[in-house]
Parts: C-alpha cells; sequence; structure tokens
C-alpha cells in the first residue's frame, strides 16, 4: 500500500487530494497548522505542522513514516494568498508568503528526498498557480512565490530522475476553494468570463490531476508544470 504526504490537507485542494487517495487505499498522511480537522477522514493520519519551519516540517515527516511506512508521493499543496499593492506588502508578509509558498516546499522536500533517493523511486508533487506563470495584478508576492516553486520543481526534475524520482507540478487557475473569498461575486463573474470554459474549476478537479500524474500512466512525465484552469492562459 503506498504512502502519500501532502501540506495542507484539511481544505479545498488538500481535502480532495486527501479524499481522493484514501478512497484508492492509500495510507494518507495529513499535514497542516490545525492537525486533525473536526470533519477528519477515517484512515488518515493527521499531524500538526508548520510547513514554514524546517523543525516542525521534520517531526512531522519522521512521524508520518514511523506509522505509515516509506514515503512514495509528496504532495507540497499548503499556501496563503494574499492581495494588495506591492508598494504596501511589508516584510512580514514577504516572509509570511514565500516561506509558506515556496518554503513550505523547499523545507518538504529536503526531509523527503533523502528517503526516497534510498529507495530508488519517488513522485514529488507541488500545487502552484496560473499566477506564477504569468503573474497577476495585486498579487505579486503570491505570484512571485508560485514562480519559484515552478523553477524548483523543473530543477529538481533534472536532479532527481536518475534516482528514479518524478517531479511535477499542477497550476491551478480560478478554483472554488476558500482562498476566492477575497474576490467580490462581481470578480468572479468577470473570472468566469475569462475562463473558456465559463466556470470556476472544482478542488476535485485538481485532485484528480495530481492523482494521474503520481501514477504510472505517468511514468514518462516529469518536470512538467501542468495547467488545470478551463484554459484561462491559452
Amino acid at each position: 500500500m503506498s504512502h502519500l504526504i501532502i501540506s495542507g490537507g484539511t481544505r479545498g485542494i488538500g481535502k480532495s487530494c486527501v479524499k481522493l487517495f484514501a478512497e484508492q487505499g492509500y495510507k494518507v498522511s495529513s499535514l497542516s497548522r490545525f492537525g486533525k480537522p473536526e470533519d477528519a477522514i477515517e484512515g488518515v493520519s493527521y499531524f500538526q505542522c508548520d510547513v514554514k519551519k524546517p523543525k516542525d516540517v521534520a517531526a512531522a515527516v519522521n512521524a508520518a513514516i514511523e506509522e505509515n511506512g516509506s514515503i512514495d508521493v509528496l504532495i507540497s499543496n499548503a499556501g496563503i494568498s494574499v492581495v494588495g499593492l506591492a508598494q504596501d506588502m511589508g516584510i512580514k508578509v514577504y516572509r509570511d508568503v514565500m516561506d509558506t509558498n515556496f518554503g513550505g516546499l523547499f523545507n518538504l522536500t529536503n526531509e523527503v528526498i533523502p528517503h526516497m533517493v534510498r529507495q530508488g523511486h519517488g513522485v514529488i508533487l507541488a500545487v502552484s498557480s496560473m499566477w506564477g506563470q504569468i503573474g497577476a495584478s495585486c498579487e505579486a508576492l503570491y505570484s512571485a512565490s508560485k514562480g519559484a516553486v515552478d523553477a524548483y520543481v523543473k530543477s529538481l526534475a533534472k536532479e532527481l530522475g536518475p534516482s528514479g524520482i518524478r517531479v511535477n507540478a499542477v497550476s491551478p487557475g480560478v478554483i472554488d476553494t476558500d482562498m476566492m473569498n477575497v474576490y467580490t461575486d462581481e470578480d468572479k463573474v468577470v473570472l468566469c468570463e475569462e475562463t473558456p470554459e465559463g466556470r470556476l474549476g472544482a478542488p476535485e478537479e485538481v485532485a484528480e490531476t495530481l492523482f494521474f500524474l503520481q501514477s504510472d500512466k505517468a511514468s514518462f512525465i516529469t518536470g512538467q508544470i501542468i495547467g488545470v484552469n478551463g484554459g484561462f492562459l491559452i
């Protein structure tokens, strides 16, 4: 039975991933700042962890391995967004966004890669954003953090391929999660109109893409940033 470790597994895309992988018979270890949620999924292991903190990540990963065995799949999903003018963003906001969105991936991979190298196989996946590819007005820090994720994924794919480890990212478009709460209903209508499919994406659609990317059906796919955006970037 394969073992998945996922960060940010209690809400949105992460929660959809936890549910899907658990249903498919995976051992699932969910890492989040809040630990086990009230609506915990049966059979899933929940660990409290702030991905910004290397010691937290090390402790959570080791606990997950002790409980569920060797790591087959890592999904770095935890992320935060901040909206506002770039000139108004202070150093604390900068650190929070970068240390969570990119630093979380960095800390998780630093812990997981040695295990995967020793076992000679593994899949690392990151949840990025289409704004990391094209940038977004009033979300400059968020865009920059996701651009860093994309570059890191491509670099890791080159570095880890000879060790039997594949590394990819999904790049969601406008997905109907809590992160959309910063937008007004009018904003959401405009975003839907700019999306060729004419609607918001569902977190389950991103989860299904991640499930495919970790499967043997994607065995020759690595170093890719896969858009799940309804055609927004065409």
